[in-house]
């Protein structure tokens, strides 16, 4: 094992005033991350980045949005229950009880830096769930003054969009210097070739099955991941980048719904159809609960050993790994759409390292995610999360 610590210290804007917040050094295994040279010198510049980002999008603005998923299509209460049959393997850290339940917060999101409609005619886009368990038992990987808690963010896509720290780095200078149109990053790295230029390919690659209107049924390599949902609850999410999964083992996560897909159209008309159908199907004439299912796949350190670079460390890597459901996820039929709920849902704030160190996030795309998400999570002067409903 190894301590690393990002050395860079959170220069924020308050009133003319700097402030920052002080991140706790993280132990890494080296048969589960591969660190490269000059990482913690990238993520303070993303970090930078990041803020000026922040900081140009919202000038005078208040409140300020998150730095991503900015456009929430709602935030519902919900029951997350470890199964009561889980087999031993399989219980390590949130999931050691069988039958345990917690409360928790959903936050269903799009993935746009901006907030804007949540699809067009020619283009969808990426959609984002965060699950927040509360009152968790445990040590936690960033002690806080509230209570513990175990956040899990997901995408409705396999794969993350961007590889490691090098190229998120090159995609935050761009979007900076560009009005947060990340045209230039393609059009700059493509032609490097090597390495860098095939990464960028494949980001390139999956940005555009990510705004894709639905599957090609004659290739699933492409079109897009899967159709775009016609309400939130209807894709299957991903974590994407990699997790522990106590201490010689990693997994990635996905969340399924338990029912079929409606197979309703997505109403592009409505440039919010995504909190509209959330919140007819929680309190409509037919409304019933969402029943939702969430599963892991697991390697081993042997299973990963020499393969480090490609599978942790590169996001856009998929797993074809088998699926096995450790818990189910219920929402049970609620308004959402009142002011207090919509307060509650800005104060909260999510990072993958609001964890358990049994589900410690790995691989460089996660690594960066401690310095960004406190910085933004300062920057917009978040207060203590509701620990309860």
């Amino acid at each position: 094992m190894f301590r690393y610590r990002c050395s860079f210290v959170i220069a924020l804007l308050a009133a003319g005033s700097l402030s920052a917040r002080p991140l706790p050094p993280v132990e890494h295994d080296p048969a589960l991350e591969s660190v490269s040279e000059g990482e913690a010198a990238r993520i303070d510049n993303i970090v930078r980045m990041t803020v000026e980002q922040m900081k140009k999008r919202y000038t005078g603005a208040t409140p300020v949005a998150r730095g991503v998923h900015p456009k929430d299509h709602g935030c519902v209460i919900a029951r997350f229950q470890v199964l009561d049959n889980l087999p031993e393997e399989l219980r390590v850290g949130i999931f050691a009880k069988p039958g345990r339940e917690y409360q928790a917060f959903i936050r269903y999101s799009n993935a746009d830096v901006l907030i804007r409609a949540d699809s067009t005619p020619e283009k969808h886009g990426s959609r984002g769930m965060a699950i927040k368990l509360l009152r968790v038992e445990g040590t936690q990987l960033v002690p806080k003054d509230e209570p513990k808690t175990q956040d899990f963010l997901l995408v409705n896509h396999p794969v993350f969009a961007f590889a490691n720290v090098e190229d998120y780095e090159a995609l935050s200078r761009v979007l900076l210097e560009n009005d947060d149109v990340p045209t230039k990053f393609f059009q700059g790295r493509i032609p490097l070739g090597g390495e860098v230029g095939k990464r960028a390919k494949a980001s390139l690659d999956i940005a555009q099955r990510i705004g894709s209107l639905k599957v090609d049924p004659a290739d699933p390599s492409k079109g897009a991941f899967q159709n775009p949902p016609a309400s939130p609850e209807e894709n299957v999410y991903y974590s994407g980048a990699p997790y522990r999964f106590g201490p010689d083992r990693a997994m990635k996560y996905s969340v399924a719904p338990v029912a079929p897909a409606s197979g309703a159209v997505p109403d592009v008309a409505d440039p919010n159809y995504l909190r509209t159908a959330l919140a007819k199907r929680l309190t409509g004439a037919d409304a019933k609960e969402i029943v939702l299912e969430f599963r892991v796949q697991v390697r081993t350190k042997a299973q990963l050993a020499g393969q480090l670079e490609s599978e942790i460390e590169n996001a856009c890597t998929e797993w074809k790994d088998e699926c096995k459901p450790v818990a189910r996820i219920t929402i049970p039929l609620q308004d959402f759409n009142t002011d207090a709920a919509r307060r509650r849902c800005e104060a909260l704030f999510f990072t993958p390292w609001h964890s358990l160190k049994e589900h410690q996030p790995l691989g460089g795309i996660n690594r960066l995610k401690l310095g960004v998400y406190a910085a933004s999570s300062d920057f917009r002067h978040i207060p203590k999360e509701p620990s309860s409903y």
